[in-house]
């Protein structure tokens, strides 16, 4: 691969942050946690074994590691014990989960990103009431790539994934063995997970303010911590990136102390690796999207320092508008960029508001190796999803009578406002108006493919690759897409089923307190 960062010397486009921009006033700097074989985060590979998944809350004792949650997923495995463990399967695996609920709130798991009928999918048609439990029962039929699961009881589901429930899927296949292989990548020493929740203590209680914009946090945890830092050897390490924060997104870029911009490598998005990988200077990342990237530190010094960061970039909260007094007209929608940024969330999220730059991570140059090693030239095989004949459904997002809505319409459990014939190929076009804000569009049971950006904004423009106005982060499979103010996004749908019988999903907004106010649509599959 050859990215010999060092030698780079182009100036990133933000200048570089403030000494305290990492921690913050009082912050204390402390060790990335990374996960092992058994406790926070720990890898459990089950094999064919039925496990017991415990939702559960914490005693202020058991928050050793990661404080400030409340609740967690407990599981035991021969002998080992795990908190939100991350579960590593691979392609036709058996699944059996028995899921208990130990907490005093109904809840269900989601499966984030795994193709699955209807009964295991966790969308919050059934939930698991205070001390039932409820048996999941499926076969991976998902490529590689690393997944998530966490919570989804309707008007539930954001106060219980930012107290503490959620974990990793990390689905294994041929093409990451030969990737690890050529880069002689072993799994918790140089291939990392990287999991970004943005914190405001431990409790969880919103405001409108946090209903309307989302929830932001005053500080950002990787792996259950902030302030982080990884003592690293000059090589190539990997980093496999999940915003697993209810709201924020985040502008990732890398860069030397001193400010200059250290490049990384795309591979990878949702839902796997990429057909061949991509070298980045930024990537946008929204709530619940992952991102492969691989970072090359052959060519750094002993002493020298890299931070990941978010850099500064309008966040485009401009729902304050006269919409009260006024329904928005979604008929009008024309995409038409206004003539100025809004501020709307500019006293919103405390010292910390969306899109303030923020240092995340450093990574400090403490060893030299030997080390010259090149990623496949192909990564993985993406098949393009045949669009031909296929029909074009228009979907619509805005904010009416106090909250956001689908094609005008917020969420009712069991109506499928969106109907479609089982074995068949979609378009869908998403527009966003343009008094708006960033929707994290999420759809379950399905992978899709972007195909087309319209009327990006223009802090957009410098990503765009091609004419259809795609991001590097588009090019892959995905579950989740981001769809900023004034945009037009088109994805494609496979709706291939190989379960008897309709299936019932949603597809609905991840910032989560969005998902519970009811931005949210049922689709149903038959």
């Amino acid at each position: 691969m050859g990215v010999a960062a060092f030698a780079h010397r182009a100036r990133a486009g933000a200048a570089p942050g403030p000494a305290s921009d990492w921690c913050g006033t009082g912050g204390v700097a402390r060790p990335l946690f990374v996960p092992a074989d058994r406790g926070f985060l720990g890898r459990l590979d089950a094999g064919e074994d039925r496990i017991v998944l415990r939702a559960t809350s914490l005693p202020a004792s058991e928050a050793r590691i990661a404080p400030g949650y409340s609740m967690a997923y407990l599981a035991e495995h021969r002998g080992k014990h795990y908190r939100n463990p991350t579960l590593a399967l691979h392609p036709g695996q058996r699944v059996r989960v028995d899921f208990v609920n130990s907490v005093d709130e109904p809840t269900i798991v989601h499966w984030h990103g795994l193709g699955v009928d209807t009964r295991n999918d966790g969308n919050g048609a059934v939930v698991v009431e205070p001390g039932a439990r409820f048996l999941y029962d499926f076969d991976v039929r998902n490529r590689a790539s690393l997944y998530w699961y966490h919570p989804h009881p309707h008007g539930l589901t954001a106060g219980q994934a930012y107290r503490g429930l959620f974990g990793m899927i990390d689905v294994d296949d041929i093409d990451e063995q030969r990737l690890r292989s050529a880069l002689d990548l072993t799994v918790g020493k140089n291939e990392i997970p990287l999991v970004l929740q943005d914190r405001r203590g431990a409790g969880y209680a919103t405001n409108d303010a946090d209903r309307t914009h989302g929830f932001l946090g005053d500080m950002v945890c990787i792996n259950g911590a902030p302030c982080p830092y990884l003592d690293v050897a000059t090589r190539i390490y990997r980093f496999r990136v999940l915003n697993a924060s209810n709201a924020r997104t985040y502008r990732l870029a890398l860069r030397r102390a001193d400010g200059v911009a250290v490049p990384f490598t795309l591979i990878g998005v949702d839902g796997g690796l990429l057909s061949a990988s991509r070298r980045c200077s930024e990537a946008f990342l929204a709530s619940a999207e992952r991102i492969d990237i691989l970072v090359d530190l052959s060519d750094a010094a002993i002493g020298d320092t890299v931070v990941l960061e978010t850099r500064a970039f309008d966040p485009m909260h401009m729902e304050a508008t006269s919409e009260e007094s006024a329904p928005l007209d979604h008929a009008a929608m024309h995409h038409a960029m206004p003539g100025q940024s809004s501020d709307a969330s500019s006293h919103h999220g405390g010292g910390f508001p969306e899109g303030m730059q923020r240092a995340l991570l450093q990574l400090r140059v403490r060893r030299r190796v030997a080390y010259r090693a090149s990623a496949p030239a192909q990564l993985s095989r993406v098949e393009r999803i045949d669009v031909t004949g296929a029909d074009e459904r228009p979907l619509r997002l805005g904010f009416s009578k106090g909250r956001w809505r689908i094609n005008d319409r917020v969420f009712v459990m069991g109506e499928t406002p969106i109907e479609v014939r089982r074995n068949t190929v979609e378009t869908w076009l998403i527009r966003n108006y343009f008094t708006s804000m960033p929707h994290a569009m999420h759809l379950h049971g399905f992978h899709f493919q972007v195909i087309e950006r319209q009327s990006s904004p223009d802090q957009l423009a410098p990503l765009g690759i091609g004419e259809r106005g795609l991001l590097a982060t588009d090019l892959g499979w995905k579950d989740t897409v981001l769809v900023w103010p004034g945009e037009s996004v088109r994805i494609a749908i496979d709706f291939t089923l190989p379960y008897a019988g309709p299936q019932t999903y949603v597809f609905h907004c991840h910032n989560l307190e969005h998902e519970d106010g009811g931005m949210m649509v049922g689709v149903r599959v038959a």
